[in-house]
């Protein structure tokens, strides 16, 4: 499971307030030029701010957002790859209250007999039955950073 693919649906709730940024500038732009906005109470200048503000402050969290699904790809990417191999078996499987598409997103519980401290999480859609044998990669470094790499 890709998370920049799976959860692409998730960059949409502060993307969508991106659109304060513009709606801001509408405001503050005019106000710069000297050609004051008619407003009944308060300043255009002041309201441009405020969505510019909103604005930029959903451009921050949409950017670091995507940044922190393609970290979380690159590093299961690059332990499917270069991580020590070993035996594990699913200790226990638990729902999520997330849906995405319909489809129940579940977390197994993964451990490694053979690798003392060797625990790990991962999210699937696809749940495999409590006490499967599975086979897992895991960085020697930080035992809690593990993948499963076949069932």
């Amino acid at each position: 499971m890709r998370y920049t693919k799976t959860f692409r649906p998730f960059l949409f709730i502060p993307g969508a307030h991106i659109v304060w940024l513009p709606l801001g500038l509408f405001f503050v732009v005019p106000e710069l030029m000297g050609h004051e906005i008619e407003m009944k109470r308060g300043s255009g200048l002041t309201l441009g701010i405020v969505f510019c503000v909103f604005g930029v402050v959903a451009v921050v969290a949409t950017l670091l957002l995507a940044a922190f699904l393609s970290g979380c790809d690159r590093r299961r990417a690059f332990l499917r790859e270069h991580g020590l191999r070993a035996q594990g078996v699913v200790t226990a499987v638990s729902g999520t209250p997330s849906r995405i598409n319909g489809r129940a997103l579940m977390r197994l519980h993964v451990e490694a007999p053979e690798v003392p401290g060797l625990a790990f999480r991962q999210l699937t859609f696809d749940p495999l039955p409590e006490g499967t044998a599975v086979t897992v990669a895991y960085d020697p470094e930080n035992l809690r950073r593990g993948l499963l790499v076949t069932a």
